[in-house]
């Protein structure tokens, strides 16, 4: 039996990847990844043993890899609009490169948290990150930088205003009539849009030049 390569097993991964959550093709076959890789189908079930487990083991690395990126961000030390600004650009890279993922994860934590309330809550739901940075935008609200209000309907409003468009893409392409070209721009165009929706640039430049 031959020995497992790290770099063959990492290819069969990233191809399956882009499959399943650049193309949205959920039911491609293990040949038609193996096609996609250059490899022969047999390596696959050496690897995986079967689509499934390689689905399930793409979407461990997926959970464990992804949040971290918002996480880093949430924790660092840079100032408020720009640690919003390195997160929107960093969610809607993932989205733009990876557009059926965001989907998938969210039904299965949907079906993850249909749980009964007493139990404790599914790791990656509620963090120290996630946190920390609700209570920066409770700091932003009292200085008077952003709207006052409970600082988790900001924290809403900013995940919203990123996936929306993701989530009901052939929705909206109808109802603006739409070709993808079109569609694609919008969402090229979204980063500068939610910023200034969620952070009013005059309240953030007349604090400017009263420091």
């Amino acid at each position: 039996m031959p020995v497992k390569d790290c770099q063959t097993e990492k290819l069969i991964l990233d191809t399956a990847m882009k499959i399943f959550f650049a193309e949205g093709r959920m039911h491609a076959t293990t040949q038609e990844i193996a096609d996609a890789a250059g490899v022969n189908r047999t390596l696959i079930n050496y690897y995986f043993g079967s689509k499934k487990e390689l689905f399930n083991k793409l979407v461990k690395r997926v959970k464990k890899d992804f949040p971290g990126d918002s996480d880093r961000i949430f924790m660092s030390d840079l100032p408020f609009r720009e640690k919003t600004a390195r997160f929107v650009e960093n969610f809607l890279d993932r989205l733009l490169t990876y557009p059926y993922l965001e989907s998938y994860l969210m039904l299965n934590s949907l079906r993850d948290l249909n749980i009964p309330r007493s139990s404790k809550i599914p790791q990656g739901i509620q963090n120290e990150a996630t946190l920390r940075y609700l209570k920066e935008i409770e700091q932003e609200m009292k200085e008077g930088r952003i709207p006052e209000g409970n600082p988790a309907h900001f924290l809403i409003n900013l995940f919203s205003l990123i996936i929306y468009p993701f989530l009901a893409r052939p929705l909206q392409m109808r109802l603006l009539d739409m070709d993808e070209k079109d569609y694609q721009q919008i969402l090229q165009d979204r980063k500068n849009i939610i910023l200034k929706t969620v952070l009013p640039e005059d309240k953030y430049l007349s604090n400017e030049n009263n420091q």
